[in-house]
């Protein structure tokens, strides 16, 4: 009997052996003009994220990683040298079940690193590497060089920066040229995703054409594919929604499979968190979450709303533990993620009870949740209010028509003969600070100016550290509107980034 058991135990342990050996892959590397010690990191790509599977340091001009394929039967991977020596780019691998990967190489530009291998995907995508190596090797010496010019000039940069993209451009070119000859595949569809973002954040882009003519060769299975959505939603962007908007709704699916939506949460107020797994805010963000999850359980509904892959989201909620809705629509980008024009994460959206969208902002700090809980759910209803007689006159938390953000509240404002003084709230992220610029002036409805003379409680053109609140008040005190005026903007300048608030109501 115990002969047996042991002969049953050898021919399982076998079994899984061959099993094993059957699902492996091999990565070889030989390298020159790589320094050795230089080390190695192998990443497994799922989605839009990527993790490390693997390390290895280069020896006598090696390496080598052995790994077992995942269930889809296809890893797609990427190798990147974190030296200064390479450009902060990766090299492309397929691998499958059984496949002997060769890399070689004579220099540190690891992108054109040539990958020798028998899988199908590898070298379709070698074919578009070859048919731009000498660009894509410039590209890379570009970004080396551009790496090591931190004391440049802003001019020097700018012109590096130029040639990159007229190179980028030209690749391009090639690219669509080839991807008209070749048949549609996976890496295809990669190379037109890819494409369809350019067009959609790269305003100097201007191929919109060919791309198009690109996506009308898919058919309505490989439309249907997240890729072949995810390209939609680029090349035709659809309605999205916005501050005061109600709030959009689809098809939400919880771990177990069982659908959800917005509205079954209406009643209570809502926080949407755009997240994925590969994001170090988003994750940092999850115990303040469960914070205010406790604080105001019987007024906020928390639901987080992932982006990654199907596996890579499960893998991620098992890791990570989520006291309130954790759903996805499992459209990744492609579907409520366009719909609310998230463009980064981590990303929020605060909903009320009736379903409005009530604020929506992007990045996380440290108890910055919390400070816009206090703010939205906490704060008392402030009406506005006008006191004074004919030599002076004081508005009380005005109205306004648009700001640009939500950092800046007008608490009051004072008019006299001598001054206009304009007190504010500020709220920001705690501890982090703020600064105020040496150009902040006032306009009235004529287009008239009214420049900046001091500040209390904090110093214009200086960092203010906001305190552990989050919350500060201050006060700028300018030329003096006249008592009559009915509304004015508040600016810093023109710029992106520079403070506007607009219509501040003087009048009711």
């Amino acid at each position: 009997m115990m002969m047996k058991k042991l002969l049953f135990s050898s021919l399982f342990l076998l079994g899984s052996l061959v099993s094993q050996a059957q699902h492996e892959y091999t990565i070889k590397g030989e390298v020159k003009g790589v320094k050795d010690g230089t080390h190695v990191s192998l990443f497994l790509t799922d989605g839009r994220v990527g993790s490390i599977v693997g390390t290895d340091t280069i020896r006598n001009g090696t390496f080598f990683f052995k790994r077992n394929a995942g269930e889809s039967g296809m890893d797609q991977l990427s190798l990147m040298c974190r030296d200064t020596d390479f450009p902060p780019m990766s090299l492309d691998i397929y691998a499958t079940p059984g496949a002997k990967i060769k890399v070689t190489g004579t220099n540190p530009l690891i992108y054109t690193w040539r990958v020798d291998s028998p899988v199908k995907e590898q070298q379709e995508h070698n074919r578009f590497i070859e048919d731009s190596r000498d660009l894509w090797d410039e590209f890379q010496r570009l970004a080396i060089k551009e790496r090591s010019m931190r004391s440049a000039s802003e001019t020097e940069r700018k012109a590096l920066r130029t040639k990159s993209d007229s190179i980028s451009s030209i690749i391009n070119q090639r690219e669509l040229k080839l991807m008209r000859e070749l048949p549609i595949s996976n890496v295809w569809m990669e190379k037109l995703l890819r494409l369809s973002m350019s067009l959609k954040y790269n305003p100097k882009f201007t191929n919109k054409e060919e791309i198009l003519a690109l996506y009308d060769r898919l058919n309505e299975e490989q439309k249907a594919s997240i890729e072949g959505q995810e390209i939609r939603v680029n090349l035709f962007p659809p309605k999205t929604v916005k501050e005061g908007d109600d709030m959009a709704d689809a098809d939400l699916f919880d771990l177990d499979g069982k659908v959800h939506h917005l509205a079954d949460f209406k009643g209570k107020y809502m926080l949407l968190d755009f997240w994925s797994s590969g994001c170090g805010p988003c994750i940092m963000a999850l115990p303040e979450m469960k914070e205010i999850q406790e604080q105001y359980k019987d007024r906020l509904t928390i639901i987080s709303l992932s982006s990654d892959t199907q596996n890579r989201w499960k893998a991620a909620s098992a890791q990570h533990e989520m006291t309130w809705q954790n759903l996805s629509d499992l459209k990744q980008t492609a579907g409520l993620y366009a719909v609310y024009d998230v463009n980064g994460i981590p990303n929020y959206v605060l909903i009320s009870p009736e379903g409005k969208i009530v604020k929506m902002w992007s990045g996380y700090g440290k108890g910055s949740l919390k400070l816009k809980m206090r703010r939205y759910l906490d704060a008392p209803k402030r009406e506005m209010s006008i006191t004074g007689d004919t030599n002076r006159k004081v508005v009380n938390h005005p109205s306004f028509e648009s700001t640009n953000t939500d950092i800046l509240e007008v608490k009051q404002v004072e008019l006299t003969d001598t001054a206009t003084i304009v007190h504010f709230y500020a709220y920001y992220i705690p501890k982090y600070w703020i600064q105020v610029s040496v150009n902040a002036k006032l306009v009235d409805e004529q287009g008239a100016s009214y420049t900046l003379q001091k500040a209390d409680d904090i110093t214009p053109g200086k960092h203010f550290f906001l305190p552990e609140s989050g919350e500060a008040e201050f006060s700028l005190t300018f030329k003096p509107l006249p008592l009559k005026t009915k509304s004015f903007n508040f600016t810093e300048g023109t710029a992106k980034n520079d403070w506007q608030i607009n219509g501040i109501k003087l009048t009711r």
